[in-house]
């Protein structure tokens, strides 16, 4: 090899120029060339000593820095094996958890739920099964309005966004989209002076023409009909009611989700804690969102558990949500869900096999009941006969779902309107 770099070679190539013309010139009887030749080698030959002690130098100091550098690395290395082995651990405790059969998981039991009405969703089949009438916002209302549960005033229902028309409707309400996925398609409105529109607790305003191209442009998140709706007040006069959300496995609460907004549509303003029953606080149980125990639990509390029991055994199925808001004309249903932000939430362990464990109760009591004789899906009550739908002629469409009625008091108990 001639050298590494250029300027080995150029050395070697230098090297091998002056021996050659060194040698020719004493063989030609050349002495004095002969003896600069060799001048000029021995300077050569000094220079590669040199530039090897320099090299060598530098590679000495790199060394000595070399152990301190690996060191690190090694650090660095058994702290993140350290990290990954603790994560291997953790995974494996939770699945050992989750295939012990005597122990429970919401989380294991709501996976399976959206499975099972996903499967009977691709079944295309005209009879609708408790699971997939509640995704229709009016169809819930219908439900819950049979059973005497207060539910806001319907302005209008429009069958499409181009047949949206606001100009009738009082100068306050929500717009709504009957399916959709969780608050996307929920426009509270206030009409303003100049015909638009006032986001209410949010800012910005918008006339209907834009109001349509925000629902086309939601997609699938904004599912037809479209309806409009009074704008509930909060019981204390505020704008915005808070949210109270009763995690229900038929007839018995998991845990109550009281939600306060501060702006409509800004997912940063929202404040939540989770309560029992009782309004005791759970304290930090919902991983990844933020806990504010100072979010005061309504005084109502007690009337709107009894409102969700009801309306969860005449469900009919082993867990919904129940969403409720206490106002200032009283408790007002909000809707019903069947797998709370798709079935995505995450618990601590302790609290996820508490109400997994109330889900296989609420699962075992709802089997019960069917054997004895309780009719299967969603029992409509006798208080009030409402149908939201305009008429179609799809068999898939919510206006053609069949209805059971019953006297329910055998299967839902005594009625919020009787219990006044």
């Amino acid at each position: 090899m001639l050298g590494r770099t250029p300027r080995q070679r150029a050395v070697v190539a230098a090297v091998l120029l002056v021996a050659a013309a060194t040698a020719v010139a004493g063989l030609l009887g050349r002495t004095a060339l002969a003896v600069v030749g060799l001048a000029v080698l021995l300077a050569l030959s000094l220079l590669v000593v040199l530039d090897l002690r320099s090299r060598t130098a530098l590679l000495d100091r790199r060394l000595r820095r070399a152990p301190a550098t690996t060191t690190g690395s090694a650090a660095e290395l058994r702290s993140r094996v350290a990290e990954l082995e603790e994560q291997l651990a953790a995974a494996t405790r939770e699945n050992a958890r989750l295939d012990d059969l005597s122990r429970a998981s919401y989380r294991q039991a709501i996976r399976q739920h959206v499975r099972t009405f996903r499967t009977e969703d691709r079944l295309g089949r005209p009879t609708k099964s408790a699971a997939l009438q509640l995704p229709h916002k009016l169809r819930t209302l219908e439900l819950a309005a049979s059973h005497g549960v207060a539910i806001p005033e319907v302005y209008a229902v429009w069958p499409d966004v181009d047949a949206i028309d606001l100009s009738s409707l009082p100068d306050s309400f929500v717009l709504k989209a009957d399916g959709g996925a969780g608050s996307a398609a929920v426009f509270p409105l206030r009409r303003q002076e100049d015909g638009r529109y006032q986001l209410v607790g949010a800012q910005g305003e918008v006339d209907e023409d834009e109001m349509r191209e925000r629902i086309r442009g939601l997609g699938r998140a904004a599912r037809p009909p479209f309806f409009a709706e009074e704008l509930l007040h909060a019981a204390d006069g505020g704008p915005i009611p808070d949210d109270v959300k009763c995690y229900m496995f038929y007839g018995e609460v998991g845990h109550v989700l009281v939600r306060r907004v501060g702006e409509h549509g800004r997912a940063s303003t929202i404040r939540l804690k989770f309560v029992d029953e009782t309004g005791a606080d759970y304290g930090v149980v919902a991983q990844g969102r933020p806990h504010d125990p100072s979010i005061p639990v309504p005084d109502v509390l007690p009337q709107m558990v009894e409102v969700a029991r009801h309306l969860s055994r005449a469900v009919g199925l082993p867990f919904c949500r129940v969403d409720l808001y206490d106002t200032s004309r009283g408790i007002v249903l909000g809707e019903i869900t069947r797998a709370p932000m798709g079935g995505n939430e995450r618990y601590d362990e302790h609290h996820d096999e508490l109400l997994g464990e109330r889900w296989l109760d609420g699962a075992a009591r709802l089997q019960a009941d069917l054997s004895a004789g309780r009719p299967p899906g969603a029992l409509f009550g006798t208080v009030a006969d409402l149908h939201l739908y305009p008429p179609s002629d799809r068999p898939r469409s919510p206006a053609n779902f069949g209805r059971t009625v019953v006297d329910c008091s055998q299967w839902c108990g005594v009625t919020p309107a009787e219990a006044g």
